[in-house]
Parts: C-alpha cells; structure tokens; sequence
C-alpha cells in the first residue's frame, strides 16, 4: 500500500502556489487594490478583500478574487445596490476590464480583469454578524475568524482538502453543485487540524448525527438536532450562531464525501485528488441506454436570464413535479436528474414505464355494500366492463393517455400562467410556454454529440455515483 504521507506531499507540490506564481497575483492585486482604494474613498467608502487568496488557501490554477465594497448600515438597500455597481463598474473600467452584472441576493458585478475574475460586491459593513441585512454581510467577519484561527501549517491541509472535493465533484455551496463551500472547508480543517484527521472522522459519519460547534454557541446537541432537523451535516457559523455552514450540502454529496474518503484512506493515491472531466462518447452514452432497458425523456427549453442559485432549484422542483403527474398517470420513473449551461436547460427522465394498455383496471368497493356498490356503478357504466373479483366490484375505463411522452408535451404545450398553475416553476415556465422540444434516448445522445459538457453529465447520471 501507498504510504499516504507521501502521496499528500505530491499533491501539495502540485497544487501549492509556487513563489513566482505569487509575485504574479500580487502584481495584479496590487493595481485592483489601488484603484479599488481610490474609487472607495472618494466616494467615502472602505472596501476589504476577501476569499481564499487573503486567507492562503488559494490553489495553483485559481486566478479570482473577491473585492467587498463596505457601506454603513445606514443607508437604503436601494441606493447600495444602485451605488455599489457604479463603483465597481468605474474601479473596472480603470483597469481597462471587461464585466457583466450578476445577480444573487443582490446585483453585483462580476469583472475580467489581467486574465483574473474579480466579483466586485457591495455589502454592508455590519458590526454584529448575527443581524446581516443580507447574506455576503457576514463576510469581512469570516475572513477575520479564518486570519485569526488558521494557522500557516493549516493553510496547506485546507489546499489539500479543498482538490479532494474538487476531484470527487462536490466542491461549492452553490445551488448547482450542493457540496463544500471553501469557508467550510477551512473550518472543517480547523477542527479536526489534519487532512488526514478529517477523512478518518468522516468515513464514520453518520447523516444527521454530525454537529461541529467551534464556538460552542449552544449548550446541548439535542438543541441542534431540532433546529437542524433534516440536514446531513452541521457546522455552526462562528460568526452567526443561527447559521449551518454546511446547509447547501445535499445528503447525496454528504454521503460521496464519506465514501472518498473511505476509499483514500483504504487505498492511498493521487487519483483521488486529480479533477477529471467524465469523457464519454455517444457510442458509450447509446450503449448505456441500451444496456438498461429503459425509456429516457429529455425537455429541452432555453435557459431562462437567471444565476445558477435561481434556476437549479427551479429546475429541480419541476423535475419533481413532472415526475409526479408520469407517476399518478401510472408512468413508473426511474431517476431524473437536470442539468443547463449558457444557452439550454434540460430536465432529464429515466422510465421504468413508459407504455401502457389502452385500457385500465379500477378496484372497486365490496358488493356487500350496497350503497358504495351502486355509486360505483352508476359512475363506470358504459364506459367499460364491470365485473366481481372475489368479493369486490372491479370497473375496466379508457386511459387518458398512453404514452408517456404525450403526457409530457401535452401539460407543458400552455401559457406561463397556466403552466404555473400547474406546479410547474416561474422560470421554467416562461420559457417552457415560449418553446421546448422533448427527445427520446437517441434524440438526447445526439443532442449530447454536439455538446461536450452535457455528454458529461449524461454519462455522470448513468455512472454509480456514490458507491
């Protein structure tokens, strides 16, 4: 067996900022900083620098920061978003930049600048981190935990788990991903002080039996367990005592997590920490689905204007709901997944059951009661036989609908409004009553011929993925 130490001691060479790699950061920082300095103070304002590059936790290949335009608490919410992005955009265009406006709980602006992504973000400068005005207040103070509590030596432990989760694909708290967030990551190291101690503690998790406490903000696990009830994995915030770091982190990844790091401490290797995009070929991806026997779905629609936090969980709920309405029309799904990228969404259905009789069978009540019995008749005759089975009436009627895929296109061919009222999502809605196009098995591959990103994701859905 490979001796772990030294395989961690090879990764670390390969993904630590190099001393060169340094100067080149900082050069560029050093011109962002500048122009961030002056734009802020002349408006009054003060800014601070955030993310892993502050905390020295940064990997060799990330060229981003995060620059946190402060202001008092005082002013409207308004007028903070209205002048942050006018400063941001003036601190860019200094720079000789290029940008966009992003959106998440507020507008921001998301920079290229010298070959670097600099997201540009107003907040307000909250003295108590436990009444934020919204969600990025709370971040000036975890840097200030994080400088304060992580230590030099830590730094390279929290590189190492940070392109452990990376390779393992759960790497992000954002709504796509649903795993570790980089904050989290840093503190799960200054918990357990190790790489290495965290994997060990880890293979033993136990979902919703997990409760990391730093601060010891609450007296009893107990308590935890009610607040946090359904979460996997709970790390309270030391800065907030109400917030679970881990909250994004979704029970399938927690349980990823487990299994890697099973797997690494069973088999020590470099495997496990390098990020690999699932190659797959239509040839492979047809054979899959020939393999399994099954009926594959996919409604495709273009991408609504919305950040990835709005329409994964959009897309995610409308799944669901599709995959009720097959079911209840007695159409057995398999899995379902979704998936998008700049232009197309997808929502992807695997059918167990996918065409049925023309006709269907309904159990009806005892013939003993007459009263039942009558109203069952009354309500099913003519449209089919009626007849006793053992001790109960039993009706024969027409079904509906046959197919599953006519099902589908039949709820979805509607106005916003009416798809909205029926269950499906805003978002998707809009774009679904502007147009879709629902493809079968083959229909879906030739669709992932042409593009690389959802071969990827196709070939990831029909891969076991945790264990």
């Amino acid at each position: 067996m490979k001796d772990a130490s030294m395989v961690l001691q090879r990764v670390l060479r390969r993904i630590t900022p190099t001393e060169n790699d340094r100067k080149k950061t900082e050069k560029v920082l050093a011109g962002i900083r500048r122009a961030t300095k002056e734009v802020t103070e002349n408006a009054g304002l003060i800014y601070t620098l955030a993310g892993s590059y502050l905390r020295d936790t940064w990997l060799k290949d990330k060229k981003e920061f995060d620059i946190f335009i402060l202001f008092p608490e005082t002013v409207q919410r308004a007028e903070l978003e209205k002048k942050g992005l006018s400063l941001a955009k003036e601190i860019v265009e200094r720079l000789e930049g290029t940008y966009e406006i992003a959106y998440a709980e507020h507008p921001y602006v998301r920079a290229k600048i010298g070959g670097y992504d600099v997201d540009f973000v107003p907040c307000y400068d909250i003295k108590n981190p436990e009444k934020i005005k919204s969600a990025v207040d709370r971040t000036p103070h975890h840097n200030k935990y994080i400088l304060q509590n992580l230590t030099p030596e830590l730094s390279s432990e929290v590189r190492l788990l940070k392109i452990f989760l990376k390779a393992a694909g759960i790497y992000g708290s954002d709504l796509r991903v649903e795993g570790f967030s980089g904050y989290l990551s840093e503190l799960l190291i200054i918990r357990y002080r190790s790489f290495l101690n965290l994997l060990k503690d880890a293979s033993t998790w136990e979902a919703g039996k997990v409760f990391i406490d730093l601060r010891k903000h609450h007296k009893t696990v107990p308590d935890l367990k009610k607040i946090y009830l359904g979460q996997p994995l709970v790390v309270i915030d030391p800065v907030d005592s109400k917030r679970n770091v881990a909250a994004a982190l979704s029970p399938a990844n927690f349980e990823k997590f487990k299994e890697a790091a099973r797997e690494f401490l069973k088999d020590p290797d470099e495997k496990y920490f390098r990020v690999k995009r699932m190659q797959v070929s239509t040839k492979a991806l047809s054979s899959m689905m020939e393999k399994r026997g099954t009926e594959c779905l996919g409604i495709f629609f273009k991408r609504p204007d919305v950040v990835d936090d709005v329409i994964y969980p959009q897309l995610r709920r409308t799944s669901r709901r599709l995959k009720g309405v097959l079911e209840d029309a007695d159409f057995k799904v398999l899995g379902h997944d979704v998936w998008c990228d700049a232009k197309r969404c997808l929502i992807f259905m695997e059918l167990e059951v996918w065409k049925l009789p023309k006709i269907k069978k309904l159990a009806g009540p005892p013939t003993f009661s007459k009263k039942h019995s009558d109203e069952f008749t009354k309500k099913y005759r003519g449209k089919g036989r009626i007849w006793v089975e053992g001790a109960n009436l039993v009706a024969e009627i027409k079904r509906e609908y046959t197919d599953a895929g006519a099902l589908l296109r039949d709820m979805l061919k509607h106005d916003i409004k009416t798809l909205r009222a029926n269950g499906i999502s805003s978002h998707p809605a809009e774009s679904i009553a502007s147009g879709f196009s629902i493809a079968k098995g083959p229909g879906v591959v030739r669709e992932a011929a042409k593009n690389e990103n959802l071969a990827s994701f196709l070939g990831d859905y029909f891969k076991s993925r945790i264990l």
